[in-house]
């Protein structure tokens, strides 16, 4: 169970890259998913 809200949801994250999630996906493409979300989370804190 997550303890904090995020602003970007991973699914959401996910199929705007155009990845699929899971075992059968690479690790750099779900890795890149984390990334983003990171990058999404700091643009709606306004720090960029």
């Amino acid at each position: 169970m997550a303890k904090y809200k995020l602003p970007v949801d991973k699914n959401q994250a996910a199929s705007s890259m155009g990845v699929n999630l899971g075992p059968e996906t690479s690790a750099r493409q779900n890795g890149s998913v984390g990334g983003y979300m990171v990058k999404k989370t700091f643009e709606s804190f306004g720090m960029r």
